[in-house]
């Protein structure tokens, strides 16, 4: 399915390996070192505490461990993102921008055709942040003359995939900037319409390499579930 490599055939299986470290690692460090404090310091609410701890028939420790997954789960959704970037950043002939280019955007062609600036769902994003999308991808197409540069993002609000101008209320109108989304993302890096999915089925497997063989893998009929429900998304 994946010819030569063991995971997918767009990138190393060693370059495969250490996003999936990444987002592993995301995991115990979330496990190990969220303590109390941090937990005052993002802004515990006493009123949303109280009504959950009654509303919910919780006790306080119960409670504790809820919040302190729901806060670990912020971090673990940037890691998610990263994942996606590093993968794609290691497919032959791209580049993964990371921290301090000039055009600060994620993703770039190393002809510099193209310039994407990468999320994982669409509505991590607000307003004021889609504005400095937008500036930094008008300033890679006004820098290169033919080159593409896009918006994207791996989950969107239906599940759907896409590829389209970014047409954006108070901005001209530009083809070249364009908003991309769902599997067509990694279609336009790799030029495999299925690499999204790929990569999805490739995961388990790869999780309980880096676990050397002792990772709890999810059985084979939860799998079926899971393909029932994230399907589309796929696609």
């Amino acid at each position: 399915m994946f010819g030569k490599n063991k995971y997918v055939n767009f990138v190393s299986d060693k370059d495969f390996l250490k996003c999936v470290e990444h987002v592993c690692k995301g995991y115990a460090e979330a496990r190990d070192n969220l303590s109390i404090e941090d937990l005052k310091s993002n802004g515990l609410d006493p009123f949303k505490t109280l009504f959950d701890l009654i509303n919910k028939r919780i006790s306080f420790d119960t409670w504790l461990k809820n919040e302190e997954m729901r806060q670990a789960d912020k971090t673990l959704n940037n890691r998610i993102g990263e994942f996606h970037q590093k993968l794609l950043g290691s497919v032959k002939n791209w580049v993964d921008l990371g921290i301090g280019d000039d055009s600060k955007v994620d993703l770039m062609k190393k002809d510099k055709s193209i310039f994407i600036e990468l999320k994982n769902k669409f509505n991590t994003v607000n307003s004021d942040s889609l504005d400095k999308v937008r500036d930094k991808l008008e300033r890679a197409v006004a820098q290169n003359k033919k080159a593409k540069a896009y918006w994207a993002f791996i989950i969107s609000k239906d599940n759907s995939s896409g590829d389209r101008i970014w047409n954006k209320k108070g901005r001209k109108t530009n083809e070249r900037i364009r908003v991309i989304y769902g599997s067509k993302v990694y279609e336009l890096i790799t030029g495999d319409k299925d690499a999204l999915k790929k990569t999805w089925l490739a995961l388990p497997r790869a999780i309980n390499d880096y676990f050397n063989g002792k990772a709890v893998m999810i059985p084979e009929e939860d799998m079926k579930k899971l393909v029932g429900l994230f399907g589309s998304a796929l696609q």
